[in-house]
């Protein structure tokens, strides 16, 4: 199973640029007490995607969501629930970059929990 760090590190191996804007953003997602915090810490990853997916930059998406479903399917549940809660429903919640420009690029696990949360919202697409 991968942990936070695991989750970290993949992530950060994976998708350049990422570990830069983290550690430049660490008083967001470093509580008080040391603790790093996971889901600010994914929401600067979201951010970064939001960004760049923004600019018309997809190079690395591939990579991207299958960590994502590398995560979704062996990371323990601390890490499935960030990745879904925190990276996925973050894109889904942001408006910036419409979800037909991203969703396709899904893998199965990654679109099935976007298709549900659609569901639960009463979103159609």
């Amino acid at each position: 199973m991968i942990d936070f760090e695991g989750m970290r590190q993949l992530f950060c191996r994976t998708y350049s640029g990422l570990r830069e804007r983290v550690v430049a953003t660490a008083d967001d997602w470093i509580g008080d007490d040391g603790e790093f915090l996971a889901f600010p810490w994914i929401a600067e990853l979201s951010h970064l995607i939001v960004e760049r997916f923004g600019s018309g930059d997809y190079d690395q998406s591939e990579a991207l969501f299958l960590a994502v479903e590398q995560l979704l399917t062996t990371g323990d549940d601390a890490v499935q629930t960030v990745v879904a809660t925190g990276l996925l429903e973050g894109l889904q919640h942001q408006r910036k970059v419409a979800p037909e420009l991203w969703r396709p690029l899904l893998g199965p696990l990654a679109h099935s929990h976007c298709v549900a949360m659609d569901k639960f919202h009463g979103i159609t697409r």
